[in-house]
């Protein structure tokens, strides 16, 4: 059964082929050479046993099936969230299925001193130099698109460019791989997104805060990779509430990735800060 994720590689594979016409590889890699230091990503969101877990809130103005915003003021959305004390912010800049771009990830860098994370479907370097010269400090990295060779030399790729790489695992069986090119920064899908079929429209939305929680009990490896000085943890996807951050604070999870949900929050900064004063005070408890 082709996928979602099947259908979005050879959108992409287009994409940067339609680019590279534009400007090339080379040139992006000379403008990457040219950056300073991108801002420390896993630094900003590794928390000691006795802190709050960090948030990482998304700017994105749709998913499939949904919309969350009119017209994206990614400006005006980054400033909610860095007043509720956001620690880091993703970006998605697929425009087909998220109404994302590539500019927006370069006017939230310029909105913001926070690490960025670009969430893109990457497949290419080209991508990774296309998010570092706007800005990103970390790229995410799909295990689904690559066999573990092919990961190991993505990830090379990733920090030889200057950007940390964000390994993400949608499905359990995906985990041992990942887990064999220990990964300094490992990021649970709590929604299966390599299993949603081709149109995603009526699937997109199942999940459960819950799934990384089950991962961490059924996986002895995932518990032996995290006791690792440094590695950082993050759970993504149906964190919903302030009930779905005490569920994460259950395991040693570093961070929670706030999507549609803080999107669609009447009041964002509330909503965010809501999550932050919950984690505190369940450590407290």
């Amino acid at each position: 059964m082709r996928t979602f994720l099947d259908k979005l590689h050879d959108i992409k594979l287009k994409e940067v082929d339609q680019r590279r016409k534009i400007i090339s590889e080379n040139n992006l890699r000379s403008q990457a050479e040219a950056l300073g230091n991108a801002t420390d990503f896993r630094t900003a969101l590794l928390r000691a046993p006795d802190e709050p877990i960090s948030l990482i809130a998304e700017v994105k103005s749709k998913a499939p099936g949904r919309k969350n915003v009119e017209n994206l003021d990614p400006e005006a959305v980054v400033r909610d969230y860095e007043s509720g004390g956001a620690k880091a912010i993703s970006v998605l800049t697929d425009n087909n299925w998220f109404g994302g771009s590539l500019e927006t990830l370069e006017i939230v860098r310029e909105t913001t001193i926070l690490p960025l994370l670009h969430k893109e479907f990457i497949i290419t370097p080209y991508q990774l130099l296309e998010g570092r010269v706007r800005g990103a400090s970390a790229a995410l990295i799909l295990a689904y698109y690559f066999q573990q060779a092919e990961l190991c030399e993505i990830i090379n790729e990733v920090k030889t460019i200057g950007l940390e790489a964000v390994i993400e695992c949608s499905l359990e069986n995906e985990l041992s791989r990942v887990l064999e090119v220990n990964p300094d920064i490992l990021m649970i899908n709590n929604r299966a997104i390599a299993a949603i079929p081709e149109e995603p429209i009526k699937t997109y939305n199942l999940g459960s805060v819950d799934v990384i929680s089950s991962w961490w009990e059924r996986n002895p490896e995932l518990r032996s990779w995290k006791k690792q000085p440094g590695k950082l943890l993050i759970s993504a996807s149906c964190v919903n509430s302030p009930k779905d951050i005490q569920s994460l604070l259950k395991i040693p999870c570093d961070a929670a990735l706030i999507g549609n949900s803080a999107m669609v929050a009447p009041d964002r900064s509330t909503f965010i800060r809501s999550l932050s004063k919950t984690a505190k005070e369940y450590l407290n408890s």
